[in-house]
């Protein structure tokens, strides 16, 4: 890898301000209330989903992992540019969420948790105890989750195990969603869209003019 500039390096610093801030954004967004009754967009298949919390592992991991060790691994492995895509677009997905937050709120009502079971435990004090059912549409775990697979497969083959455990991994935190009962189906396939909107797009934006070099 060639030495980077000081260039570069500012922005790799305020990449990483804009992923804390972004998630930051997150954090307001969920506990912000409109004076409406938020929206419950459950499904006839929503209802049948059991609470599974050993989730709780998976779905815990997702920031530490799509905020900085995804990022980490795409500028270390794929380059500048990689580590750009990855991280803006993780930011751009999150202002999506963001407008859509502020002016569709939805809600997930808890669901009563056995307790027999310190996944159990973890879930109704770490993970409820800690985020409100509120804006859920799209969901914010599976957009982060989705961009950092897309990225991990542009990396599977110079870092072959590393990525494809790291994407088996992120997987599972879509799954992990619904199974906590934090998410309905539906706010899967929109994080799912706003993942993908948002990296090819960014892709588009920042490799495009090294695309066109390598064709001249």
């Amino acid at each position: 890898m060639s030495k980077i500039s000081s260039r570069e390096k500012l922005s790799i610093f305020l990449v990483f301000v804009g992923i804390i801030l972004a998630f930051m954004s997150y954090e307001i967004f969920n506990k912000a209330t409109y004076g409406y009754e938020p929206i419950v967009m459950k499904g006839w298949l929503d209802a049948k989903i059991p609470v599974v919390s050993i989730f709780v592992i998976p779905y815990l991991s997702f920031h530490l992992l799509a905020a900085f060790i995804v990022p980490w691994l795409s500028f270390k492995i794929g380059g500048y540019k990689a580590f750009l895509v990855n991280g803006v677009a993780i930011i751009v997905g999150q202002l999506c969420l963001d407008v859509a937050y502020a002016f569709f709120q939805t809600q997930v009502p808890r669901t009563p948790v056995p307790g027999n079971s310190p996944f159990d435990w973890i879930l109704v004090h770490v993970v409820y105890g800690n985020d409100q059912p509120l804006n859920g549409f799209p969901s914010n775990h599976v957009t982060w989750s989705v961009v950092s697979i897309i990225a991990l497969w542009r990396l599977r083959k110079r870092a072959p195990r590393t990525s494809w455990i790291l994407m088996l991994w992120f997987l599972l935190i879509l799954p992990a969603t619904v199974f906590l009962h934090q998410h309905y189906l539906v706010d899967i396939y929109g994080g799912i869209f706003v993942a993908f909107t948002a990296y090819w797009s960014v892709m588009f934006i920042v490799e495009k003019p090294l695309l066109q070099l390598e064709n001249l």
